[in-house]
Order: structure tokens, then sequence, then C-alpha cells
């Protein structure tokens, strides 16, 4: 009975907003396995789809949990079925990212805050709320000035994507200082940081995937994580988009470095405060490096690095000539194509670098 009164008391929590119900995602049709995938029968096909490990900062969504595999799925439905909008935020993400990301880096917030302004003010800067919050980042008007930013008719620097981003940052900094988990900052900046502190003292449960929050705090969250998915890694869910989603979200748009499609999903090597790798943007070490690794081995600690992030070119006792050979040959290799492989790519679509250091 208990576990019966639980599922209705989630479900219930998705009908107002206009969500699937017990019909979409039954909780018999997903199955979790030992690798950390989980199987869900697709809604209204016969459809098996194998979900992937999702994490938001370096915290990964409980998926085993059934509660939380069903808002998940629910939640994921619910967003890729608005093909125009989804097109539309991809757009606007290439633009604007660019921005967001190096404000991110400079105040340690994670990158996964990038995808807030998404579900906050659909990357609009002229996004008003009915309680007065505006901006990108919906700062309501005490916060962004508490922040530095100035409020006033006509002169209101919440439309300004760097210096919101800034205040947005200096806040999500304070939230974690009191909370102490980016997953419950996330909740904390769309609901306030007093409901979430209540609720917390309330029920004694500090997994934003266990606590009882109002209906849109409740799926915020997975919200965030739908768009992250969406515009990454969208062939990883390719049972559950229609044909021209997909289209949409795997086809090439000018000025984007980052090309959605399936990425090699790997945990966090270090311990739980170290980031994974970026979702967007250059990758530290690409599929050649990992592959060179394991031929040639990690270098020692006293061996220099190269600019590029790769191992240094010192021969040690364990490396052939050979072996040094065909490794110089593949970075040659390496650098000559991918210099050749933009150019071309520039040529065809008619555009030029943003810098003149893009395809050195």
């Amino acid at each position: 009975m208990i576990k019966e009164a639980s599922i209705i008391l989630i479900l219930s929590t998705l009908k107002p907003i206009g969500l699937a119900t017990a019909k979409d995602v039954n909780s018999r049709e997903f199955t979790s396995h030992s690798n950390g995938t989980v199987s869900v029968m697709v809604p209204g096909t016969s459809t098996i789809q194998s979900l992937q490990p999702v994490q938001f900062c370096g915290e990964f969504v409980p998926l085993r949990q059934s509660n939380v595999t069903r808002r998940w799925v629910t939640v994921l439905l619910q967003q890729s079925r608005h093909r125009d909008y989804l097109l539309r935020l991809r757009k606007r993400a290439v633009k604007f990212f660019p921005v967001i990301e190096p404000v991110l880096v400079r105040y340690n917030i994670p990158r996964d805050f990038k995808y807030l302004p998404l579900v906050e003010s659909d990357l609009s800067g002229t996004s008003t709320s009915p309680k007065g919050a505006g901006g990108y980042w919906q700062l309501m008007p005490q916060t962004a000035r508490d922040f530095g930013l100035i409020v006033r008719p006509g002169n209101d620097e919440r439309r300004d994507l760097y210096k919101s981003t800034v205040a947005a940052c200096r806040y999500l900094q304070e939230l974690h200082h009191e909370l102490g988990s980016w997953t419950l900052v996330a909740a904390a900046y769309n609901s306030g940081v007093t409901h979430v502190q209540n609720r917390i003292d309330q029920q004694g449960v500090r997994s934003y995937y266990n606590l009882r929050l109002h209906r849109e705090t409740s799926t915020y969250l997975y919200r965030v994580l739908a768009y992250k998915e969406l515009l990454t890694r969208p062939r990883m869910y390719s049972d559950m988009l229609s044909p021209a989603v997909l289209a949409d979200l795997t086809r090439p748009l000018p000025g984007e470095r980052f090309q959605p499609g399936v990425l090699p999903f790997s945990r966090p090597s270090s311990g739980p405060g170290v980031e994974p790798e970026p979702t967007w943007g250059p990758r530290s070490r690409n599929f050649l490096e990992e592959t060179l690794a394991q031929i040639v081995g990690e270098p020692e600690e006293n061996n220099t690095t190269s600019d590029a992030g790769s191992a240094s070119m010192t021969s040690s006792p364990g490396q052939t000539p050979a072996t040094m050979a065909g490794l110089l040959g593949l970075r040659v290799l390496r650098f000559r194509r991918t210099r050749l492989w933009q150019v071309f790519l520039a040529a065809k679509r008619k555009i030029q670098p943003l810098f003149d250091w893009d395809w050195v």
C-alpha cells in the first residue's frame, strides 16, 4: 500500500504541468542492469530504449529508483515533442554558450549550469515572469541588485548576457556555500533556498531526487538534464525521438564547434568533486590520444607534455624505434588532417573562422 501510494503521489505532481501519466510510463516496463543502464519500454510502441547513465555536475541520476526513472523518461518525452522549439534553442545555444562558459569557469561553476537559462528564459533576454524575474537567468530585481546589477526602467542589466551571467554565478556560489550540493543549488535557484532548506529540515533528506518539493521544482532538474542530453547526445535516445527531431538535433550548424552525437560515457576518474569532461566544446583528450596511450603507455611523471595536451615524444626504454616512428606519423597525420578538414568544411559552407587560431 505504501509503494502504491507513493506512485500515485509522484504521478499527481506531473499532471498539472501537462506531463505524461502512468499510461505513458509504467513501472513494470523498465529494467535496471548491473552496468548502470536501464531498459525502458517506449510508451505507445513495442520499442525498448536503453537509457545510459546521466549525471549533473558529476552527480549521477539514480536511475535504479523506479520513481526517478519514470519521472526522467516522462520529462524527456515531453521535452522532445517540440521540434521547432528544440531547434530554436539549439541555434541560440551555439551563439550564447561561448559567452556563458568562460564566466562559469572563472567562478568555478560546473559547466552543466549553462543549460539553466534554456529552462528559465529560453535564452531570451527580454523574458519576464509574472513574479518580476527577468533576463536570461530570470533574476529577481532585488537579487540582481544584491549582486551588482542595475535594475531600473530604461536600464535593466539583467538583459545583458555577460553581466547577468556574472551575477548568476555569484548567486550560485552563495547557494552552494549554504547547501553544499549542486543538484540542491539548481532546485534552490528555481524555488528559493528557504523552501529547499525547510523541506530538508522537515524530511531529513539531502538528495534532490528523494526530496518532496513543490510541483515545478520537483521536475526542474529533469528539464535541465533533458536539454543537456538532447543537445549533446541525441542519438542515445533515437528510439524515443521522431526521425524529424533527430535530424534537426544532429544536423551541423554554422559556428557549432561540437557536433552532437554519441559520446563515450566515462565516470570521473578521481573523487566526487572532480568535474567530468565537458559536453560542449573541444575535449581535452580525443580518441586518438586515448588509443596512443594504450599502445605506448602513459607518460612518466617527469616527462614533459606538449601544448596540445598529449604525451611527450621523448622515447622511453619500453618503446621501440618502430613504435616511435608510427607514433610520430600518427601525430603528424592528426594535425594535418584536422587543419585540412576544417579548411574543407569552411570552404564548403562559405564561412570564415572566428579567430585566426581556429584552424591552427
